[in-house]
């Protein structure tokens, strides 16, 4: 089973820098503090101590194997120190190992409360500077690739016509060609060289915009204080690409990142964070044609983290969504986000409603199912009372009949009329008055159906009367 061991170590110091005089002047410094007195530098750095200039410990010099100088400077009264150079991406290393190497000190000493902060305004305006360099870097090699585009039809194009001339039998004059054709691919090796140089800049602008990142992101969790899982999400937002490539580009990549976690765990209202968790994407990445936005979105991110904002991914679970929203985002994709319970007791009918509406619907139907009963039995009763009448030919069972309908029926009526008492409540006088239409069409059955009887008795009675003549004249023959 092939398995994977990673393990991550950090190299000296020594290695990329070597011990150096400070300079006087520099252009951008960077400050420092901590909650315990000052220290030795010589004991934070005592490789470079032997060989430094000052005898008092209260400044190192480091000189990069680039040429860039870096210097820390410590204050003999107060915890502050300065770091002081003239490149603003190389101090990245410096500030680093020094943070680093404090906490090493004082965990020996034994102390516990040891805090560092950095009180400064963030360097926004000098990590812009790297950004606006690497962009531009960028643009030009878009340039020159265009170009060697152009180029390469045209030399193409000659060298078609050059090939047409010489394999004519009757030679013609080149026209020039041949000095054109000169020319452009002169033109074409340049702008090859050129777009070689500008791709070598362009990954030491990448390195050198990677350090300037290192470098504020340090200073942003100094600042405010971050945890390192918040740090980590920092880093992942802002150094999205370890390589930077024609197709996709830092500045796209990064722009996506912080837009991101503006709109999620950055955003002032939860419907915006809402409404961001219901796109269904966003556009393609492409080389945007300036950093104004960029910029604008960063700004914005570090004002957010110094207002209290939280670098989290998990608060995207916690957000209150509207209904919406929710409609919004089923159609394109996205999972339906879980719904606070308590808005849809508003929206829904109340339970004694639904209660009401529920037993209303089978009622009728148990209603139906009973009149279809009486009907049924009133069907069989009938079939029932001509069989009798058939077999005996007598009227009493027809009578009877009669009778166990008009009781069936009467009970029938009682029930209706106690359904009728409590869900309508007439008055007595409507009562009496349907009462008796009932009782009259009740008698005008019970008459029909007893001439239908005699009818069926007389017509029966005379055929068996037939019956009984012919078997005597069959028994004399």
């Amino acid at each position: 089973v092939p398995r994977v061991l990673q393990s991550r170590f950090s190299l000296p110091l020594a290695l990329v820098c070597v011990p150096s005089s400070p300079a006087k002047t520099t252009k951008f410094k960077i400050t420092v503090d901590t909650n315990q007195p000052p220290v030795d530098l010589k004991l934070i750095f005592p490789e470079f101590s032997a060989k430094s200039e000052d005898k008092d410990g209260n400044s190192l010099a480091f000189q990069f194997l680039s040429g860039a100088k870096v210097a820390v400077l410590a204050s003999k009264t107060s915890q502050r120190y300065r770091i002081q150079s003239d490149s603003f991406e190389d101090m990245w290393l410096v500030v680093k190992e020094l943070v680093h190497r404090f906490n090493q000190h004082f965990s020996k000493m034994g102390v516990k409360d040891f805090k560092k902060s950095f009180s400064g305004p963030l360097p926004l305006q000098e990590y812009f500077l790297s950004v606006d360099h690497h962009f531009q870097l960028r643009v030009s090699a878009q340039q020159y690739q265009d170009l060697l585009s152009e180029r390469a039809v045209q030399f193409r194009a000659i060298q078609r016509r050059l090939l047409t001339r010489f394999k004519d039998k009757t030679p013609a004059p080149l026209q020039n060609l041949d000095t054109l054709l000169d020319a452009t691919y002169s033109q074409v090796m340049a702008l090859a060289e050129a777009a070689e140089e500008n791709r070598a800049q362009l990954e030491e602008a990448f390195v050198r915009l990677r350090s300037a990142t290192h470098l504020l992101v340090l200073l942003l969790s100094l600042w405010q204080g971050l945890t390192p899982d918040q740090t980590a999400i920092l880093e992942a937002t802002l150094l999205p690409l370890l390589q930077d490539t024609p197709q996709l580009g830092w500045e796209e990549s990064c722009d996506a990142a912080v837009s991101h976690l503006l709109r999620t765990c950055l955003s002032r209202s939860p419907k915006d964070q809402a409404t961001s968790l219901a796109q269904a994407g966003g556009p393609v990445l492409s080389l945007p044609r300036d950093t104004a936005r960029l910029k604008k979105h960063i700004t914005l991110l570090c004002d957010r983290i110094a207002k209290g904002g939280r670098l989290t991914l998990a608060s995207e679970g916690n957000v209150q969504v509207p209904a919406q929203v929710q409609n919004l985002a089923a159609p394109g994709g996205v999972e339906p986000i879980a719904e606070v319970p308590g808005d849809g007791e508003e929206l829904g009918l109340p339970r004694e409603a639904t209660k009401f509406v529920k037993k209303k619907q089978p009622s009728k139907k148990v209603k139906k199912d009973k009149d279809s009963k009486e009907k049924k039995e009133v069907s069989r009763e009938t079939s029932e009372a001509t069989v009798t009448e058939e077999v005996g030919g007598t009227e009493e069972p027809v009578k009877e009949l009669t009778k166990v309908k008009e009781s069936k029926k009467d009970s029938s009526k009682e029930a209706k009329e106690d359904v009728k008492k409590e869900s309508k409540k007439e008055s007595s006088s409507s009562r009496e008055k349907k009462e008796k239409k009932e009782r009259d069409k009740d008698k005008e059955g019970k008459e029909a159906s007893k001439d239908s009887g005699d009818k069926k008795v007389s017509r029966k009675s005379s055929v068996k009367v037939k019956e009984k003549k012919k078997e005597p004249e069959a028994l004399d023959g």
